[in-house]
């Protein structure tokens, strides 16, 4: 907890950036500060304290859970958009992603109470940096080399290479970033369907890092159908929707 790490560096430049006299912020992770979405918020926030809804929020506990609120009005909304059988039971609300992603991790894999240890599956790589730090052991993380489709003028995709993708006794889950940082590779629906199965057929969860897709905030540019069941557990943030300080992931599961 204490050795560097690419993550933590990572922050303390945005940090030291943003305080910085002459520094163009150009964000890290999250987008720029897009005019529209900050008059947004500034709206918001004045309402709220207006309102009394802000004092609210800052001068009280929140359950451990997460906010009632909130949690009810999400499973509202991914109910009515995209027809999930979800209730404010199905949603936790953590310090952000990144910490919700240490819990997965070391919940799912790592050594287990008979001695058996369990790894953490990436079916293709290069995947996000930040998973490195995320295991209180070593050697958690096993992922898998891509297909790579040629494509014109240059351009390529990574695809799950599914014919040698290894899933035995010792994988004790499967992640995806979905699109990925930093490659912005979007896995197909087809090839997501096809993890869920295997997912489910060896009985481990189908982890979904959803940061930056869909239904928001929706930074992607290639068609991808949301999907969440019983057997996925789903990751989303508010990071990325332009709200980096709210410091709040959203785990989605059964």
């Amino acid at each position: 907890f204490t050795r560097h790490s690419g993550i933590t560096l990572l922050m303390e430049d945005l940090n030291d950036g943003l305080r910085t006299p002459g520094a163009i912020m150009l964000g890290g992770g999250n987008p720029a500060q897009i005019p529209e979405m900050q008059d947004y918020f500034q709206t918001l926030l004045t309402d709220m304290l207006e309102s009394g809804k802000a004092t609210d929020a800052l001068c009280n506990y929140d359950g451990p859970q997460g906010k009632t609120e909130l949690l009810t009005l999400l499973a509202g909304m991914l109910r009515e958009k995209l027809g999930w059988d979800i209730e404010p039971q199905n949603i936790a609300l953590t310090n952000g992603s990144q910490s919700a992603f240490f819990y997965l991790f070391n919940l799912f894999a790592g050594r287990r109470a008979d001695g058996r240890v369990k790894k953490v599956l990436f079916p293709l790589a290069p995947e996000y940096i930040g998973y490195a730090d995320a295991g209180l052991e070593e050697d958690l993380f096993v992922s898998a080399r891509p297909n790579i489709e040629l494509l014109p003028e240059g351009q390529f995709k990574y695809h799950v290479d599914f014919e040698h993708l290894h899933i035995g006794e010792e994988t004790g889950m499967i992640c995806v970033s979905r699109p990925t940082n930093p490659t912005g590779n979007v896995i197909t629906d087809e090839e997501l369907l096809k993890l869920d199965a295997l997912a489910n057929q060896h009985g481990i969860p189908l982890v979904i890092d959803n940061a930056y897709g869909v239904p928001f905030p929706g930074i992607i540019f290639s068609e991808a159908r949301p999907l969440w069941n019983p057997n996925i557990v789903l990751c989303m943030s508010l990071s990325k929707l332009g709200l980096p300080g709210s410091r709040c992931g959203i785990i989605i599961a059964n």
